[in-house]
Formats: structure tokens, C-alpha cells, sequence
């Protein structure tokens, strides 16, 4: 008969678990709010970076596309439309970069459709494509300045052209001229790596920029520390000053610019308002200077 081998339990006492105390948890909160506070700012930093970069693609994405437009005819640029122009108006679809949807107070809502604008064909992904270049992931979503808006249409577009773009005898520009002709050559602009062709604005109603002639075309500061800025439409601020915002040049360069570089009312020394005025115009013989 086998001897049965018998495991006896110890009978010593087992270890009780030690549960955290509210001192403890609280520290553990603190540190983590600590750890919080020091990395949000270099994130936030960081978003504000990406941003930025993805929005100087956009605009070079654009100036691309105008770029394939000049190649398809005879070297001529789209013009920049104006609030009342939109995508109904035929012969402005073959000349304007883009245009507003058909309808009243569409003041700053592009119509994406294939062939609502010039450009748009050059621009991959289709509808939700183009949105995605023509609208600065950074815009935080400012009104139109100078037009109601319809509520039911948000703008959908943070960029704007140089509105020279348009030739001078288009009707556009010259009272009695010729409705709806191509832009400029792109060929034709002496220097053009010293003047801007794309802007980055402050809640643009139509892509028709004249910078410093027109209240309601304020340079963009979206990049700069204070995003909110656009919404406040405050030139005088200092952070606003301070701002920046990417601008394409003709010959497709992309700068990060201040206000105070594109715009001339915001400089008193009489040399610097001729240089900042000499960055977007003249840009064909004859234009205004």
C-alpha cells in the first residue's frame, strides 16, 4: 500500500494589500496636471507649426494649378472674381480661378464643382480636395469683412489673388472694357519673384485682394501667437502685427510674412511704404502704382 503524501498549508498569515491613500492619489493628480501644463504649450506649438507648413502647401498647391492653367492658355494667368461673380455666369468659369455657388449673400462660399472654376481640374481629390487646399487648416472661420453672409453657407476658402492679376482692359477693372478675359501672362511680370500673387486674408469675401486700398481686405495673422486675432479684425493690436501668414509669389515661392511687410498702411517710414507697396504691385506696364 503507498504511503499518501499529505501537503499541509502554512498556516502563517498572508500579506494584506496596501491600498493607495488620498494624500497619494492627490500628488499623483498634481504631478500629472504639472506634466500637463509643461507639455500643452509645445504641443499646442507644434500644431500651430504643422499648420502653418500644411498652409504654405496649400498655397503653392494653388499657384501650381494657375500654373497648369497659363500652360493650357497661351500663358495666361485666371483673374480673381468678385462677390457678385459666381459659378451660374459661364464665361466666368473659363476665366476666374473660382467662384461663389449661384445665390444671394454667398460672399466667401466657393462652388467646388468640377467646372464652377478654372483651376479646380488642376486641384486632385475633387470636391473634398479642393476644400482641403483652398481652406488654411489654421483659419479659425472669421466672417466675411464687408458683405453679409449667409449662415447656411460658411466660407469655405482663406485665400485671395493679387487683384492685378486681372488685366487692365477687362470690364472687371475698366469700366466699358471687355468682359471676362484670361488674366495677365505670367510670363509678362518683371521681377516676379518680388511680387505676391496669393494672399493669406483675414475672412476673404472673393478672391479680388487689393491690400491697403480696400477696408475690407486685411492681411492674415493666423499663424502668429494669437489665432483669435483674425476673428477681432484688429490691425493696431501688437500681436497682430507681430502675426504671420504664407504668401505665394510668381515665380511660386512661398514666404511666411507679418502684416506689416504686405500691407503699407501699417508702416509710417516713407521708404519702408514703398517697398512694402513694390512686394504686390505694379505688375504689368500701365497698372496703377
Amino acid at each position: 500500500m503507498k504511503a499518501t503524501s499529505i501537503c499541509c498549508e502554512s498556516n502563517s498569515p498572508r500579506r494584506a494589500q496596501r491600498a493607495f491613500t488620498l494624500v497619494e492619489l492627490l500628488v499623483v493628480i498634481g504631478i500629472i496636471a504639472v506634466l500637463i501644463s509643461v507639455l500643452l504649450p509645445a504641443l499646442n506649438s507644434a500644431k500651430k507649426k504643422a499648420q502653418s507648413v500644411q498652409c504654405g502647401s496649400n498655397v503653392r498647391q494653388i499657384f501650381l494649378a494657375c500654373q497648369m492653367f497659363a500652360q493650357d492658355n497661351g500663358g495666361h494667368l485666371p483673374r480673381p472674381h468678385t462677390v457678385p461673380e459666381n459659378s451660374n455666369n459661364i464665361p466666368a468659369t473659363k476665366v476666374c480661378a473660382w467662384l461663389h455657388v449661384d445665390g444671394t449673400n454667398a460672399a466667401g462660399f466657393a462652388d467646388y464643382r468640377d467646372n464652377a472654376g478654372a483651376i479646380l481640374k488642376y486641384l486632385a481629390g475633387g470636391e473634398a480636395g479642393r476644400k482641403d487646399v483652398l481652406y488654411c487648416a489654421g483659419d479659425s472661420g472669421e466672417k466675411v469683412g464687408g458683405w453679409t453672409q449667409d449662415p447656411n453657407r460658411p466660407r469655405n476658402y482663406s485665400y485671395s489673388f493679387n487683384h492685378q492679376m486681372a488685366q487692365r482692359t477687362d470690364a472687371v477693372r475698366t469700366p466699358g472694357g471687355k468682359a471676362y478675359q484670361l488674366g495677365i501672362g505670367l510670363g509678362t511680370i518683371p521681377n516676379a519673384a518680388e511680387k505676391i500673387m496669393i494672399y493669406e486674408e483675414i475672412g476673404p469675401n472673393d478672391t479680388w485682394n487689393i491690400v491697403g486700398l480696400s477696408p475690407d481686405d486685411l492681411c492674415s495673422a493666423r499663424h502668429g501667437n494669437e489665432r483669435g486675432l483674425n476673428v477681432k479684425r484688429d490691425p493696431n493690436s501688437k500681436a497682430y502685427m507681430q502675426g504671420r501668414a504664407n504668401y505665394c509669389f510668381f515665380d511660386g515661392h512661398v514666404e511666411m510674412l507679418t502684416p506689416p511687410e504686405v500691407d503699407y498702411t501699417l508702416v509710417q517710414n516713407a521708404a519702408v511704404k514703398e517697398q512694402v507697396w513694390r512686394k504686390s504691385r505694379p505688375l504689368t506696364a500701365g497698372d496703377p502704382k
